[in-house]
């Protein structure tokens, strides 16, 4: 049921930002620890910058897994094109975790990610990242988290 509602709200809120949106990701994780299966969604607006093979974008992103985990936040992301078909993302974003069956140690999580992207078409990309989800030692409790994931990203 968690899963559920807050995978809704993620879909929401992405959908509500498509109008002015840049890009719209949307696939598959697994935690790397517990093996539990989730879906992810991130907005990625407008360029903020761009400088040579180097782009940047606010953005929100979340997750929720089987395991009934869930999180949230919004931040940075970068992209740096490696040729005209692959690219290399990274974002920091903070965010508010939904503790399920892997406890990590309070609300206040940071993920940073790391991923590989091929373009598949000009508005399409395929990408296969990892992230870490961190409370960065806020709580007695930090586990810390990892995921992998893929996504499928559509440009408007």
């Amino acid at each position: 049921m968690k899963l559920t509602a807050a995978l809704s709200a993620a879909m929401l809120t992405c959908a509500a930002s498509v109008a002015s949106a840049q890009s719209l990701d949307l696939g598959v994780t697994t935690d790397y620890d517990t093996g539990g299966v989730g879906l992810v969604a991130e907005y990625h607006g407008a360029p903020a910058f761009s400088s040579g093979n180097w782009s940047g974008a606010w953005g929100a992103a979340g997750r929720a897994d089987a395991d009934g985990d869930a999180w949230f936040g919004a931040g940075f992301a970068l992209n740096y094109d490696l040729s005209e078909t692959l690219f290399v993302e990274a974002s920091f974003m903070p965010g508010y975790y939904v503790e399920g069956d892997t406890v990590l140690g309070g609300n206040l999580h940071f993920r940073s990610l790391l991923g590989l992207g091929w373009n598949v078409s000009d508005r399409g990309a395929m990408i296969l990242s990892i992230d870490h989800l961190s409370n960065g030692g806020l709580d007695d409790v930090n586990p810390g988290s990892e995921a992998i994931a893929l996504r499928y990203r559509l440009r408007f």
